[in-house]
């Protein structure tokens, strides 16, 4: 979802991707950092490693994505109503907006903001069944993407001119594997088959070019291999040399693509957290390390995920070059699903 987007009416920065601008000369006291996701399963952002809680109900809650307009920080996910239900969500500056109205479980996942117009990616449980609808909502106003699948869910949107692209993915009738799949303005396409499991998936845009991210589980490991495709054009699968290559975020930057998530260590017996660089990968965390989202900025990489600790907790934690920000406490439950960083 992109980084510094000059558009009109609006200045959006979504930093899964970066144009390119010329940041290298920026002071990094100058920069302010926005890291998203959830701390003891309640929805939190951080501003420079100050906290603003988000969630107000007794129930679970959780930021997925975020994006900067202006002077305006938007953060999408959702949140347990009193009756349990899952409610889709985003804050504007802090203050909640329902997208759904709480009668079905539903969940916010992703947002693009084009000039005046918010865009999120999520679902909504069908009336009077047990399966989801895809759909995104434009200014709140709901549209569901179009298929035959039993159950699907949207897990990012973007935007390139008048196109409307949604990544996700679905489980077709009478099957239970989902597979990946993507909108462009309604109309689906797969990505992935049955013969893998569908994971991860993200988009984001360079320019006038559009990328996909997908990782599957592809044997019954359950291990993941991840695919990116610029342009829908022949997807590029990752091969780095070893079994287990999880992406969950793209970002792009002069034409390289950086890809964000998790894969062994280099004893093989545990997960860290790394970035992949047009396929080459970066381990960036220690042992037990997981990465979740990206932020190119200037010649700097950013990588949000958590750090597993002693007794089971896991710390929001982000890795600036490779270097360690801890948000949260050892004794608690935190993440970070997606990371911002913005020039003051």
């Amino acid at each position: 979802m992109g980084s510094l987007l000059l558009l009109t009416g609006v200045a959006t920065i979504q930093c899964r991707n970066n144009n390119g601008e010329d940041e290298d000369a920026i002071n990094e006291n100058a920069q302010t950092i926005y890291a998203a996701g959830r701390e003891n399963y309640k929805a939190k952002y951080w501003k420079n490693g100050t906290g603003i809680s988000l969630g107000k109900s007794a129930g679970s809650s959780e930021v997925m994505d975020i994006a900067i307009a202006g002077n305006d920080v938007y953060t999408v996910g959702y949140e347990a109503n009193a009756a349990g239900k899952y409610v889709a969500r985003y804050w504007k500056n802090g203050v909640a907006v329902d997208l759904t109205d709480g009668s079905r479980d539903a969940f916010a996942n992703g947002i693009f903001i084009s000039g005046n117009d918010v865009y999120i990616a999520g679902q909504e449980l069908k009336p009077g069944e047990s399966t989801y609808a895809a759909k995104y909502w434009k200014n709140g106003v709901p549209v569901v993407l179009a298929g035959d699948s039993e159950n699907a869910i949207a897990s990012g949107i973007a935007l390139v001119g008048s196109d409307v692209y949604v990544i996700g993915e679905r489980r077709m009738q009478n099957s239970l594997t989902p597979v990946t799949c993507y909108w462009k303005n309604g109309q689906r396409s797969d990505l992935s088959d049955q013969t893998t499991t569908a994971s991860e998936q993200d988009i984001t845009v360079s320019g006038n070019d559009v990328y996909m991210m997908w990782s599957v589980a592809y044997n019954s490991s359950g291990q993941l291999q991840t695919r990116y495709s610029k342009n829908l054009s022949a997807p590029v699968l990752i091969q780095d040399g070893t079994p287990e290559v999880g992406g969950t975020s793209i970002a792009v930057k002069d034409n390289d693509v950086y890809i964000a998530g998790t894969g062994l260590s280099s004893t093989g017996q545990s997960f860290v957290s790394k970035y992949w660089k047009n396929g080459l990968p970066v381990s960036i965390g220690q042992e037990g390390s997981f990465g979740l989202g990206i932020c190119l900025f200037g010649n700097d990489i950013y990588i949000s995920g958590y750090q597993q600790v002693q007794g089971g907790g896991t710390v929001a934690t982000y890795w600036k070059n490779g270097k360690a920000q801890q948000l949260t406490g050892n004794t608690g439950n935190g993440l970070l699903r997606q990371i911002i960083v913005k020039e003051q």
